[in-house]
């Protein structure tokens, strides 16, 4: 079972690099070691989609709401100003912000159970749907390590800031599945859902 910790690990490392090539490779590369359901899970995320494309909407979770959860597991809501000036970008500010904690959390989330946390959240819907919804998020954020969470905070607000464009993402792909690159951009030309792009590239690559 991939973990996410791996996940955030490669997403870290990307922003800390200006190369292409070496950023196509490494994404590449990561993909590949994972099975074909963790790889298109994992693109997805790369990509800042807690949910497949046209699911965005169910899953309704603002990064206000994202501070408020953490401001008040640590109490540190009159600490806010201050860290968001600290921080480079808002997933660094729920890393600090529970960093504050007494303990934090081993990182033990994997990427499939990330998936079906964000999926179980997605579709909660009904009266006091909203209150349901940050209870459930209050529950995963307790149970992530403040580098997870940062990194979980990124994927709901859809910014991960790690310079992996869609471009660059089809050509990880390519990579991946060691097809050319026409190829998988005539794959998402018609699938633009990058997870499916995956899937449907490893699912070529294995026959």
């Amino acid at each position: 079972m991939a973990s996410f910790y791996d996940f955030a690990i490669v997403c870290q490392s990307l922003g800390q690099t200006q190369s292409r090539l070496q950023m196509a490779e490494t994404v590449g590369t990561f993909l590949a070691s994972l099975d074909i359901d963790e790889a298109e899970i994992a693109a997805r995320f790369m990509a800042g989609r807690a949910v497949a494309l046209g699911g965005e909407k169910r899953t309704k979770i603002s990064g206000r709401a994202i501070w408020k959860i953490v401001a008040e597991m640590t109490d540190s809501a009159d600490q806010g100003e201050d860290i968001f000036a600290a921080a480079e970008d808002f997933g660094e500010a729920i890393e600090m912000t529970l960093k504050l904690r007494a303990a934090d959390p081993e990182p033990t989330l994997t990427i499939r159970e990330l998936n079906e946390k964000f999926a179980a959240i997605a579709a909660i819907e009904g009266r006091h749907a909203r209150d349901h919804k940050l209870d459930a998020l209050r529950e995963l954020f307790a149970r992530a390590s403040a580098f997870e969470a940062g990194y979980i905070a990124k994927i709901l607000i859809g910014e991960m800031r790690h310079g992996m464009s869609e471009g660059l993402m089809l050509e990880a792909i390519a990579r991946m599945g060691a097809r050319p690159v026409s190829e998988v951009r005539r794959i998402h030309m018609l699938e633009a859902d990058l997870g499916r792009v995956v899937r449907i590239v490893l699912s070529r690559t294995a026959s």
